[in-house]
């Protein structure tokens, strides 16, 4: 987002900033009879300078569109819709959107094999509870191109993940004590046990975390086609 509103910054005209926007993203005049979407990317040529901007969600509230400024990342005073219809006439505002991922490229990237290898990996690890939340991003948010939605909620099942394995850290370090100290009681076999149970988990939460990995990488790079910061 940052270099593309440092070209469009550096644009001298309307054409050349469409132009810009165009040679990465899909961009169409607004219909009369279009809505303004939630976290859609708008470009609004004004009287004296042209604005890229992002809705909220929701994107009108009584009659106004509630949106940020992408070229200074910061939230704008609400604006009349009654208003930016006027200017939608005037053929004065554009839909900007994601250009569609071929499905074969975005493979090449990451595919939904991937996404199963992580849930395979974070059931087996035993430290991420939201299972479902990663299945659902694998048949519904991925499989629609709706990736700034897939990377979210990634994003949030590993950091919970990265959490519960901190935490797992922390206690075998304390039973480690606790063994050593003679707190806690084991035979030489219970012993022998417990190490390779902790090893092989200490596996499944490495191969999660490398799962997470890859597929948080890829997700990131599908986003970088889109417009969302």
């Amino acid at each position: 987002m940052k270099s593309l509103v440092e070209s469009l910054a550096q644009a001298a005209t309307i054409d050349d900033q469409l132009a810009v926007l165009r040679s990465t993203f899909t961009v169409n005049l607004m219909q009369p009879d279009q809505r303004f979407d939630s976290e859609s990317v708008y470009f609004v040529i004004g009287a004296g300078s042209n604005s890229l901007i992002q809705t909220h969600s929701p994107a009108i509230v009584d009659g106004y569109l509630h949106f940020r400024s992408c070229m200074h990342d910061t939230p704008m005073k609400p604006l009349a819709v009654d208003r930016l219809q006027a200017a939608i006439e005037r053929q004065r505002v554009y839909v900007v959107q994601p250009k569609a991922v071929d499905p074969s490229e975005r493979d090449q990237i990451l595919d939904v094999g991937s996404l199963s290898q992580l849930i395979d990996a974070a059931q087996r690890s035993g430290l991420v509870p939201g299972i479902a939340t990663i299945i659902q991003v694998r048949d519904c948010e991925f499989r629609l191109g709706r990736y700034q939605q897939a990377l979210q909620l990634i994003e949030s099942q590993f950091q919970s993940f990265q959490g519960r394995a901190a935490q797992r850290t922390q206690q075998l370090a304390r039973e480690d004590l606790d063994i050593a100290s003679g707190r806690i009681k084991m035979s030489g076999r219970e012993l022998q046990m417990k190490r390779q149970r902790d090893r092989q988990q200490t596996q499944a939460v490495d191969r999660a975390r490398t799962r997470f990995s890859r597929v948080l990488e890829g997700l990131r790079t599908l986003v970088k086609r889109g417009l969302i910061a």
